[in-house]
Order: structure tokens, then sequence, then C-alpha cells
């Protein structure tokens, strides 16, 4: 892959569903007031290492807790809400059949598609959802087609994020699915490296 821009990676608030430990997936559920605020003091962090006056594109997953995230933020920034770039290639990671349910509720109704998922995450394709190597094929796609640009700005999600900062930063697969984002951690990619954005 030729040279990538700098992006400063984002992670939605937390929303209700993050509370109840649900997976959200493709569905969606409201930012919690604490998500709102935490969208508020990831703007803030983004103010740090974001030159407003220089060329930037601003990215966000489609799903409604992204959505809402990049308004928040975009208000705070003072950056106009037209110019965000919604990109289905950014959504979160399918969950599928396991989508608005917990964990337990899922080792209940389906232990033994859990229990294959758990022994092969990278691979292992949920029913009626992805596997991480469909979800890197995308975001390769979407990487690609901003590979020209100098700073982007992404609001998405934790699985999505970990995969491109996987494939930003050259990991293997066992690293890659270890990575965690927090919905208040901003992080900074850049020369095949990333680090925090206090």
């Amino acid at each position: 892959m030729k040279k990538l821009p700098s992006i400063i990676l984002v992670r939605h608030g937390q929303t209700k569903w993050n509370v109840e430990g649900r997976y959200q997936g493709r569905l969606n559920s409201d930012l919690t007031e604490k998500g709102k605020e935490q969208a508020k003091e990831n703007a803030s962090k983004i103010a740090k290492v974001l030159e407003l006056n220089e060329p930037f594109k601003i990215f966000s997953s489609p799903l409604g807790r992204a959505k809402e995230s990049c308004h928040i933020i975009c208000d705070e920034l003072g950056i106009d809400k037209n110019k965000i770039i919604f990109d289905e290639r950014i959504s979160e990671f399918n969950y599928g059949i396991f989508e608005g349910q917990t964990k337990d509720e899922c080792r209940e109704k389906y232990p033994e598609v859990l229990e294959e998922r758990e022994a092969n995450k990278w691979s292992y394709q949920i029913e009626d959802g992805e596997s991480y190597i469909l979800v890197t094929k995308r975001l390769k796609s979407w990487l690609e087609s901003v590979a020209d640009e100098k700073v982007v700005v992404m609001v998405a999600h934790e699985m999505v994020n970990r995969a491109l900062r996987g494939i930003y930063c050259d990991l293997d697969s066992t690293s890659m699915l270890e990575l965690r984002q927090a919905n208040d951690l901003v992080l900074k990619l850049e020369n095949s490296e990333e680090k925090i954005i206090e």
C-alpha cells in the first residue's frame, strides 16, 4: 500500500448498549449523557493535533452513534457538518445473529457458534455477519481511497478501528485482536505507528 495519511482515530461516545454489554454491530443504541460528554472531550483532544486551517477530511461511520458523536465533535470544533463524509466501509463489524444481545444471552442461545468464534476470531464468519478477514478487506479499500489525503479524522467503532490500526501499523492478526479503544481514547496514526492523544 502506498503512503498513508495521518489519521486521527476516534471511537463514538458511550452508548446504552455499551453499558449493558450488548453486541451492537450494525444495530444502534443512543449515546448516554456520559457518551455525549466523551464526544466533547474527544473534540478537545482532536483540537490539540488538528490544524483547522490546513486541509483535512472528516469521515464518519453512517451508524447513528458514530454520526451523533461526529456531529458533537464538529459543533465543538466549529467544523461545518456538511463536510462530514459518511462511508459504509467504516461501519462497525457486523455481528450477525449476536447483535442486540449480551455475551451471556449468546452463550445460552448459540453456545457452539460463540465457542467456535472465540477460538478463531480472525477468520470465523458469524451467521448473517462478518469475519475480521472481511472487515480488513473493506478497510483496505477505504484506506486506498484516502491514500492521497494529508490528514483524515475518522469517527467510527472499536472493532473496525482495531482492524484499521492493525493494517496501518502492519500488525499480525493476533496483535491486532488484542487492541482496545475506550470511548474516550483518541489516537493519531502516522508513519505506520500510533500514539495516544492526551
